[in-house]
Protein backbone atom coordinates (compact mmCIF):
# COMPACT_ATOMS: atom_id res chain seq x y z
CA UNK A 1 0.00 0.00 0.00
CA UNK A 2 1.41 3.40 -0.93
CA UNK A 3 2.10 5.98 1.71
CA UNK A 4 0.27 9.27 1.78
CA UNK A 5 3.69 10.87 2.36
CA UNK A 6 3.78 11.10 -1.42
CA UNK A 7 1.33 14.00 -1.36
CA UNK A 8 2.24 17.41 -2.70
CA UNK A 9 3.87 19.59 0.01
CA UNK A 10 1.17 22.24 -0.23
CA UNK A 11 -1.75 19.85 -0.69
CA UNK A 12 -3.27 20.65 2.69
CA UNK A 13 -2.90 24.43 2.34
CA UNK A 14 -5.81 25.90 0.43
CA UNK A 15 -5.52 29.49 -0.79
CA UNK A 16 -8.53 31.70 -1.44
CA UNK A 17 -8.13 31.29 -5.20
CA UNK A 18 -8.09 27.50 -4.75
CA UNK A 19 -11.25 27.69 -2.64
CA UNK A 20 -12.93 29.79 -5.31
CA UNK A 21 -12.00 27.25 -7.99
CA UNK A 22 -13.33 24.41 -5.85
CA UNK A 23 -16.73 26.10 -5.54
CA UNK A 24 -17.12 26.65 -9.28
CA UNK A 25 -19.15 24.14 -11.32
CA UNK A 26 -16.89 21.51 -12.87
CA UNK A 27 -16.42 21.45 -16.63
CA UNK A 28 -17.45 18.29 -18.46
CA UNK A 29 -13.86 16.98 -18.68
CA UNK A 30 -13.31 17.68 -14.97
CA UNK A 31 -16.58 15.91 -14.13
CA UNK A 32 -15.44 12.92 -16.17
CA UNK A 33 -12.09 12.82 -14.34
CA UNK A 34 -13.79 13.04 -10.96
CA UNK A 35 -16.17 10.22 -11.89
CA UNK A 36 -13.21 8.04 -12.94
CA UNK A 37 -11.40 8.77 -9.68
CA UNK A 38 -14.44 7.93 -7.56
CA UNK A 39 -15.07 4.71 -9.50
CA UNK A 40 -11.44 3.71 -8.98
CA UNK A 41 -11.69 4.56 -5.26
CA UNK A 42 -14.74 2.33 -4.85
CA UNK A 43 -12.90 -0.54 -6.53
CA UNK A 44 -9.91 -0.16 -4.23
CA UNK A 45 -12.06 -0.07 -1.10
CA UNK A 46 -13.93 -3.17 -2.24
CA UNK A 47 -10.71 -5.06 -2.96
CA UNK A 48 -8.38 -4.01 -0.15
CA UNK A 49 -10.40 -2.07 2.40
CA UNK A 50 -10.45 1.57 3.37
CA UNK A 51 -6.83 1.56 4.57
CA UNK A 52 -5.71 0.98 0.98
CA UNK A 53 -7.31 4.20 -0.22
CA UNK A 54 -4.74 6.84 -1.20
CA UNK A 55 -4.95 9.71 -3.65
CA UNK A 56 -1.90 8.42 -5.53
CA UNK A 57 -3.25 4.86 -5.68
CA UNK A 58 -6.63 6.03 -6.94
CA UNK A 59 -4.99 8.17 -9.62
CA UNK A 60 -2.99 5.16 -10.81
CA UNK A 61 -6.08 2.91 -10.87
CA UNK A 62 -8.05 5.55 -12.77
CA UNK A 63 -5.23 6.06 -15.31
CA UNK A 64 -4.88 9.74 -14.43
CA UNK A 65 -1.84 11.69 -13.27
CA UNK A 66 -1.55 12.52 -9.59
CA UNK A 67 -1.75 16.29 -10.12
CA UNK A 68 -5.23 15.84 -11.60
CA UNK A 69 -6.24 13.70 -8.61
CA UNK A 70 -4.94 16.28 -6.13
CA UNK A 71 -6.91 19.02 -7.89
CA UNK A 72 -10.08 17.12 -6.99
CA UNK A 73 -8.94 15.68 -3.64
CA UNK A 74 -6.14 17.69 -1.97
CA UNK A 75 -6.11 15.32 1.02
CA UNK A 76 -7.01 11.69 1.60
CA UNK A 77 -9.90 12.74 3.85
CA UNK A 78 -11.43 14.67 0.95
CA UNK A 79 -11.36 11.51 -1.14
CA UNK A 80 -12.88 9.37 1.62
CA UNK A 81 -15.63 11.94 2.20
CA UNK A 82 -16.44 12.07 -1.52
CA UNK A 83 -16.65 8.27 -1.77
CA UNK A 84 -18.87 8.19 1.32
CA UNK A 85 -21.15 10.87 -0.13
CA UNK A 86 -21.50 8.91 -3.37
CA UNK A 87 -22.38 5.75 -1.47
CA UNK A 88 -24.92 7.74 0.55
CA UNK A 89 -26.61 9.00 -2.62
CA UNK A 90 -26.80 5.47 -3.99
CA UNK A 91 -28.19 4.15 -0.70
CA UNK A 92 -30.84 6.88 -0.54
CA UNK A 93 -32.12 5.80 -3.94
CA UNK A 94 -32.12 2.14 -2.95
CA UNK A 95 -33.75 2.63 0.44
CA UNK A 96 -36.30 5.14 -0.84
CA UNK A 97 -38.15 2.38 -2.65
CA UNK A 98 -41.28 1.47 -0.67
CA UNK A 99 -40.92 -1.83 1.21
CA UNK A 100 -42.56 -3.45 4.20
CA UNK A 101 -40.40 -3.40 7.34
CA UNK A 102 -39.37 -7.06 7.06
CA UNK A 103 -38.42 -6.66 3.40
CA UNK A 104 -36.48 -3.48 4.22
CA UNK A 105 -34.48 -5.29 6.91
CA UNK A 106 -33.74 -8.15 4.47
CA UNK A 107 -32.64 -5.74 1.76
CA UNK A 108 -30.61 -3.61 4.18
CA UNK A 109 -28.61 -6.50 5.65
CA UNK A 110 -28.03 -8.31 2.34
CA UNK A 111 -26.91 -5.12 0.64
CA UNK A 112 -24.17 -4.57 3.23
CA UNK A 113 -23.12 -8.21 2.99
CA UNK A 114 -22.88 -8.09 -0.80
CA UNK A 115 -21.18 -4.67 -0.77
CA UNK A 116 -18.58 -4.70 2.02
CA UNK A 117 -17.03 -1.54 0.57
CA UNK A 118 -20.16 0.35 1.63
CA UNK A 119 -19.99 -1.16 5.11
CA UNK A 120 -16.34 -0.09 5.51
CA UNK A 121 -17.04 3.47 4.37
CA UNK A 122 -19.98 3.80 6.74
CA UNK A 123 -17.93 2.44 9.63
CA UNK A 124 -15.20 4.98 8.90
CA UNK A 125 -17.64 7.88 8.91
CA UNK A 126 -19.62 6.79 11.95
CA UNK A 127 -16.47 6.33 14.04
CA UNK A 128 -14.69 9.43 12.79
CA UNK A 129 -14.02 11.84 15.65
CA UNK A 130 -15.03 15.03 13.89
CA UNK A 131 -18.37 16.65 14.59
CA UNK A 132 -17.97 18.99 11.61
CA UNK A 133 -18.04 16.08 9.17
CA UNK A 134 -21.42 14.81 8.04
CA UNK A 135 -22.20 11.13 8.40
CA UNK A 136 -23.45 10.09 4.93
CA UNK A 137 -26.98 8.72 5.10
CA UNK A 138 -27.13 8.71 8.91
CA UNK A 139 -29.65 11.55 9.28
CA UNK A 140 -32.00 9.95 6.76
CA UNK A 141 -31.76 6.63 8.62
CA UNK A 142 -32.58 8.30 11.96
CA UNK A 143 -35.55 10.13 10.45
CA UNK A 144 -36.94 6.89 9.02
CA UNK A 145 -36.83 5.23 12.44
CA UNK A 146 -38.28 8.33 14.08
CA UNK A 147 -41.29 7.95 11.79
CA UNK A 148 -41.52 4.30 12.79
CA UNK A 149 -41.27 5.21 16.49
CA UNK A 150 -44.12 7.71 16.14
CA UNK A 151 -46.38 5.11 14.55
CA UNK A 152 -49.30 3.77 16.64
CA UNK A 153 -47.97 0.31 15.77
CA UNK A 154 -44.83 0.97 17.86
CA UNK A 155 -44.19 0.94 21.60
CA UNK A 156 -44.23 4.21 23.51
CA UNK A 157 -41.05 6.05 24.45
CA UNK A 158 -38.70 4.60 21.83
CA UNK A 159 -35.34 6.34 21.48
CA UNK A 160 -35.10 6.27 17.69
CA UNK A 161 -31.44 7.28 17.54
CA UNK A 162 -30.38 4.50 19.92
CA UNK A 163 -32.41 2.02 17.90
CA UNK A 164 -30.52 3.25 14.83
CA UNK A 165 -27.19 2.68 16.57
CA UNK A 166 -28.14 -0.86 17.56
CA UNK A 167 -29.42 -1.80 14.12
CA UNK A 168 -26.80 -0.06 11.98
CA UNK A 169 -23.64 -0.89 13.91
CA UNK A 170 -24.55 -4.52 14.37
CA UNK A 171 -25.40 -4.89 10.67
CA UNK A 172 -22.14 -3.24 9.62
CA UNK A 173 -19.97 -5.29 11.96
CA UNK A 174 -21.64 -8.59 11.15
CA UNK A 175 -21.50 -8.03 7.38
CA UNK A 176 -17.73 -7.49 7.61
CA UNK A 177 -17.23 -10.45 9.92
CA UNK A 178 -19.20 -12.74 7.61
CA UNK A 179 -17.13 -11.77 4.56
CA UNK A 180 -13.92 -12.45 6.46
CA UNK A 181 -15.06 -15.79 7.86
CA UNK A 182 -16.67 -17.45 4.87
CA UNK A 183 -15.28 -18.41 1.48
CA UNK A 184 -18.30 -20.22 0.07
CA UNK A 185 -20.29 -17.86 -2.17
CA UNK A 186 -23.67 -18.88 -0.72
CA UNK A 187 -22.60 -18.80 2.91
CA UNK A 188 -22.47 -15.02 3.50
CA UNK A 189 -26.05 -14.70 2.28
CA UNK A 190 -27.15 -17.48 4.65
CA UNK A 191 -25.35 -15.82 7.57
CA UNK A 192 -26.90 -12.43 6.84
CA UNK A 193 -30.33 -14.06 6.66
CA UNK A 194 -29.69 -15.35 10.19
CA UNK A 195 -28.85 -11.82 11.26
CA UNK A 196 -31.93 -10.34 9.55
CA UNK A 197 -34.20 -12.84 11.32
CA UNK A 198 -32.89 -11.86 14.75
CA UNK A 199 -33.01 -8.16 13.93
CA UNK A 200 -36.67 -8.57 12.99
CA UNK A 201 -37.25 -10.36 16.30
CA UNK A 202 -35.54 -7.50 18.17
CA UNK A 203 -37.73 -4.92 16.45
CA UNK A 204 -40.91 -6.94 16.88
CA UNK A 205 -40.56 -7.63 20.59
CA UNK A 206 -38.51 -4.60 21.62
CA UNK A 207 -39.77 -1.64 19.62
CA UNK A 208 -43.07 -2.63 17.99
CA UNK A 209 -46.45 -3.83 19.19
CA UNK A 210 -46.33 -7.50 18.10
CA UNK A 211 -50.11 -7.79 17.75
CA UNK A 212 -50.01 -4.98 15.18
CA UNK A 213 -47.33 -6.71 13.08
CA UNK A 214 -48.62 -10.25 12.38
CA UNK A 215 -46.85 -10.34 9.00
CA UNK A 216 -43.47 -9.69 10.64
CA UNK A 217 -44.09 -12.38 13.26
CA UNK A 218 -44.94 -14.74 10.42
CA UNK A 219 -41.65 -13.98 8.63
CA UNK A 220 -39.68 -14.86 11.75
CA UNK A 221 -41.51 -18.17 12.16
CA UNK A 222 -41.08 -19.04 8.46
CA UNK A 223 -37.40 -18.05 8.41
Amino acid sequence: MESELETDPGAGLETQSEADRRDRPLRSDARASRARLLAAAKELVAEDGLDALTVVGVARRAGLNRSTAYQHFPQREDLVDAVGAQFARELRLLFSEPRELGAQIDFFTRHFCENPDIARIWMFHLLRDDETVSKPGWDEYVKALERLAESPRSQDGIDAEMLCVIGMTSALVWSLMVNQRTKDEASPRTQMDRFARELKRLFLHGALRPERWPELAEEIDVD
